[in-house]
């Protein structure tokens, strides 16, 4: 009896080890394919049958995208993507000490609010942010599209940090005024610091949002000399012909600041969820 608990144990580990070999070489197989087509010369890519590895390894792809516009767009990606990301978590942090550390009223609506916003299609904002960035003057600029960008990011940003700031008890901001902080120096002083691994959290969360989007950058950008990454592999889509090679180089290219930023701050944004997940 206890032999075949035993060997129905062992069966079942290897059935979650074999689904799990299986995820990863879905999700991963169309990763491996890109980056091993971005690195084969050009009369490789069309090989039937194809060859899953290079016979010679080449960065003349990289080399044909990074000297052209394609340095320039990501760049703009960089710059458009941290200002996001810096703007976002300062602002979210300023809401969240009045939604979870002051007694204001109407805290209640404009977390109904907050919810209620992210049901709406992103396409339907689209129009009406069109119109007011052409009022003000912000189209076809950087700073226009890290605004346009905080429509869809900040409330997220401000829900999320609202949850990661309530699991800090108000006993160290007490303590901190009874040496002399102010409340709101409490909060900054104090309670932010401890939030680091919450605000990382978000901070990533609205990194990729910013790094991937391609709608708003296209609607709200003309200038090829301000276009993001994104619109750089729309421009290696021609009417007739298409550079696989150069486009697989700068989807490469899309991943790499993503894999890097989780790399070195998955421990932040792991922690971060579960402080996340102790209150809301």
């Amino acid at each position: 009896m206890a032999g075949t608990i035993h060997r129905r144990g062992l069966g079942r580990q290897a059935g979650v080890y074999v689904g799990a070999v299986a995820l990863a070489l879905f999700v991963l197989g169309p990763v491996f394919w890109l980056v091993t087509t971005s690195l084969k010369p050009r009369n490789e890519i069309f090989l039937s049958p194809p060859r899953f590895l290079p016979s010679e390894v080449t960065l003349s792809n990289y080399e044909d995208v990074l000297t052209g516009q394609t340095a320039q767009f990501f760049l703009n990606s960089v710059i458009v993507c941290l200002g996001t990301t810096t703007m976002c978590l300062f602002f979210a942090l300023l809401a969240s000490y009045t939604l979870t550390r002051t007694g204001a009223r109407g805290r209640r609506p404009i977390l109904t609010a907050i919810i209620v916003s992210q049901l709406l299609p992103q396409a339907v904002l689209l129009v009406p942010l069109y119109r007011s960035a052409e009022r003000l003057g912000l189209l076809n600029s950087r700073f226009g599209l890290m605004i346009a960008f905080m429509t869809f990011t900040l409330p997220v940003a401000i829900w999320l940090l609202r949850g990661f700031l309530m699991a800090i008890p108000m006993d160290l901001e007490e303590a901190a005024r009874i040496d002399g902080l102010s409340e709101f120096g409490a909060y900054w002083r104090v309670v932010v610091p401890l939030a680091k691994p919450g605000i990382a959290a978000v901070g990533i969360y609205v990194f990729f949002m910013a790094w991937q989007d391609f709608m708003f950058s296209l609607v709200f950008l003309t200038d090829a000399s301000k276009r993001t990454l994104p619109l750089g592999v729309l421009s290696l889509i021609g009417s007739h012909t298409i550079e696989w090679g150069q486009l697989m180089a700068v989807s490469a290219l899309l991943l790499f600041p993503i894999l890097l930023v989780f790399t070195f701050a998955q421990r932040y944004f792991i922690a971060g969820i579960t402080a996340g997940a102790v209150k809301g």
